[in-house]
């Protein structure tokens, strides 16, 4: 899994630090300490998702986390029900026909 520093967040989306901060501070997003505070893939999406919504929508930060908690749980779901719909297929297949 890749991990991305702080510069190059910046650069990438072309922020300025106190917007990653302001996110850090709200807890949207947060550097990974065992890494020595380089970024996830994980929070790399989720500055760009902040940034689209603050910036394109005008959407304030409270907004942005609870959005972003939404899209985690919607994508957790979708994953659960993948894996459902193949245990049932896994299932009907093994069933031999009466």
């Amino acid at each position: 899994m890749s991990s991305y520093s702080r510069r190059e967040i910046l650069t990438l989306f072309d922020i300025d630090d106190e917007f990653l901060i302001t996110l850090e501070r709200e807890e949207i997003v947060h550097a990974d300490a065992a890494t020595t505070g380089s970024f996830s893939e994980q929070m790399l999406e989720r500055v760009r998702v902040a940034h689209n919504l603050v910036h394109e929508l005008e959407v304030n930060l409270a907004g942005v986390a609870i959005i972003l908690h939404m899209r985690e749980q919607m994508s957790s779901l979708h994953s659960e029900l993948e894996e459902t719909a193949t245990a049932l297929r896994r299932h009907l297949g093994e069933r031999k026909p009466r």
